[in-house]
């Protein structure tokens, strides 16, 4: 028998930590879709208080194998019960799902419809959880509750009044019986309501009132925006068997929803856009293209013209580093001083390019000098003759209100003649939002031209080419792997050999290392072999080679106690083909969070471990 475990108020409080961030971007993340997709919701949110996590200890078992599955909660109600198909379909495709359960639908019984489903938390969000957590029988899961509205009004009354107040129905059969027919008759106006505008929506088809019949039958949040008169006049005028105002009644809502989320930015929905958006999906009319196309229909009357602006408590900002290397310049392209003054000149190109549409005194090339715009700083300090300089620029973000970014780096030598280059890139945020936005990953673009066409060099040369191994160079990767100096990462892929001497890379699926090098190769020491040369090299290392396998052996700067064999990362076949990643993408408006799964998904799990490496914790 499994033995039941149990935790006191103390313990919880103790060791379940749960910033409000994970809580708060979770709804954040689906509300942005919701928003995008204009069906009428409203969304709840809660994390489990260390009271309600006590008392499930005490009525419930948990263990090892069965663990509290809703440590942070979220409910969708929803105004149209087909949109409850919709919304789990949306969920599905954002979120790694575990597992959906549903309330069983009879013939001779009323019970409210409830959809649970079970996720993973994304990573970005788990990692703010503190590691004593995942020890006390509760997964690294939330959970979302899928209802009606109409539904959820009647379970909040039962939960309270009928399920914990057992006592108040004792013996009262006639009240229950009568309690649970009000449920018949919610379920009933679930689905007239439905049937009401589909109705409402034919009716209005056979009237041609487009505009009435595509509010009716797509039931979003819509502008109110006049149909284009160009529009109404084709709907008008197409009199055919199949015409343009048949094929707009007759696409469904869903696939309306899911061209509104195809979108790379939130849409304005009114009929313009939605017709605009059906014809793109289904219909593929010329001339309705090339109307919604002249009139730029996604960008009409989006001016916001008249509203009040008000401003809120200003907070102090936290500096957030999002990107951050130490490299030596001193490459067999250039000389010491030649290297310095190449990077500064690409150095400052990108600045330029940034920032001389600003200021038109704005020099052509390197030279000390301060300048100050509003929103933007620019300090250079340029001293050639020294081998020195140094370039810092801040400016406002256009599309993240409260954001500013900041942008650092520094040339200079050092006494063991090294030409070292120092970037930093980073921004401020109020300290609200530092908790859940510092894996943001960007590299400046300049540190990547520098590293193409002057080279850098940390222990070894980075490259984004891709490298293999042969027999000669063994020595140099055991040297580079267990050098104190080197400050960047080494992956290493050890592969099967073909007959005809190219390497087996199957196993990896989809992670292609070409394209994983090409990405990473400015940050990431990267090199393959196949398994003869690997044996050699990682026996030299003591470390056992039995399949084809990714090694990372992290930097040396972060390595406790000089143990640097200690701090590798080992991924074999299994890992590979069973990952799972969460990619959260940066769109104009919010964030998009999807899963991916397999050697993509290891591909993009890879490139943020190398990422997180030059980045502040």
């Amino acid at each position: 028998m499994v033995e039941k475990i149990a935790f006191t108020k103390e313990e919880i409080e103790s060791r379940v930590k749960v910033p409000a961030i994970v809580e708060v971007e979770l709804k954040h993340l689906i509300e942005e879709r919701l928003k995008q997709s204009g069906l009428y919701y409203r969304i709840f949110s809660r994390i489990k208080t260390s009271e309600s996590l006590a008392r499930k200890y005490q009525v419930k078992s948990y263990n090892a194998d069965k663990k509290i599955q809703d440590l942070v909660g979220l409910r969708v109600d929803v105004y149209f019960e087909d949109d409850l198909r919709i919304c789990r379909q949306m969920m599905e495709r954002m979120f790694s799902l575990v597992e959906w359960s549903e309330s069983e639908q009879n013939e001779v019984e009323f019970k409210p419809v409830k959809i649970n489903g079970v996720f993973r938390l994304p990573d970005y969000l788990k990692q703010q959880i503190s590691d004593e957590t995942w020890e006390m029988c509760i997964d690294d899961t939330f959970e979302i509750q899928l209802k009606t509205v109409f539904f959820e009004g009647w379970h909040e009354i039962e939960h309270d009044m009928k399920y914990k107040g057992g006592e108040l129905w004792s013996g009262k059969n006639s009240f229950a019986r009568y309690f649970n027919s009000i449920l018949a008759t919610l379920e009933l106006c679930d689905k007239s309501l439905v049937t009401l505008f589909e109705n409402l929506g034919h009716e209005l088809y056979k009237e041609r009132n487009w505009a009435g019949m595509m509010k009716a039958h797509y039931r979003l949040k819509m502008e109110e925006r006049p149909m284009y008169p160009e529009l109404e006049e084709l709907l008008n005028n197409d009199r055919s068997e199949e015409n343009l105002g048949k094929r707009l009644f007759k696409t469904s809502r869903q696939v309306l929803v899911e061209e509104l989320l195809k979108q790379p930015r939130r849409v304005p929905i009114n009929v313009n856009t939605i017709a605009a958006l059906v014809n793109e999906a289904v219909i593929h009319d010329e001339r309705l293209e090339k109307l919604f196309h002249d009139r730029d229909v996604f960008d009409d009357g989006n001016e916001n013209i008249g509203e009040e602006m008000t401003f809120g408590k200003l907070r102090p900002l936290r500096k957030v580093t999002v990107f951050k290397a130490l490299v030596n310049l001193s490459t067999y392209k250039y000389s010491k001083h030649d290297a310095c003054i190449e990077a500064a000149r690409l150095a400052y190109s990108w600045i330029y390019d940034k920032y001389g549409h600003l200021d038109g005194d704005l020099p052509t090339e390197p030279m000390t000098f301060e300048k100050n715009l509003l929103g933007y700083r620019l300090v250079i300090v340029y001293e050639p003759e020294h081998d020195y300089w140094k370039m810092n620029c801040m400016h406002i973000d256009m599309e993240a209100p409260g954001q500013v970014w900041v942008t650092e780096a520094e040339c200079y030598p050092e006494e063991d003649g090294r030409q070292m280059l120092s970037v930093r890139n980073s921004y401020a945020v109020s300290e609200e939002r530092r908790g859940y936005l510092n894996r943001y990953f960007s590299c400046p673009k300049f540190y990547s031209n520098i590293a193409d066409k002057v080279g850098l060099f940390d222990v070894r040369y980075l490259s984004t080419s891709r490298k293999i191994i042969r027999e000669y160079q063994i020595k140099k990767i055991h040297d580079l792997i267990l050098s104190r100096r080197r400050t960047m990462p080494v992956c290493l892929v050890v592969s099967y050999e073909r007959d005809n001497g190219w390497l087996n890379e199957d196993w990896l699926e989809n992670f292609r290392v070409y394209d994983f090098t090409r990405m990473a190769g400015r940050y990431t020491h990267i090199y393959t072999c196949n398994m003869d040369i690997g044996n050699q090299l990682l026996e030299s290392l003591d470390i056992p080679l039995e399949e084809p396998t990714v090694f990372v052996f992290k930097s040396a700067v972060s390595v406790p106690n000089g143990d640097i064999i200690g701090q590798r990362i080992v991924y074999k076949e299994e890992d590979i083909l069973n990952c799972s990643f969460g990619r959260q993408q940066m769109k104009q408006e919010g964030r998009r969070y999807d899963i991916v799964k397999g050697g993509q998904a290891f591909y993009h799990k890879l490139l943020q471990e190398m990422r997180a490496e030059m980045m502040d914790a």
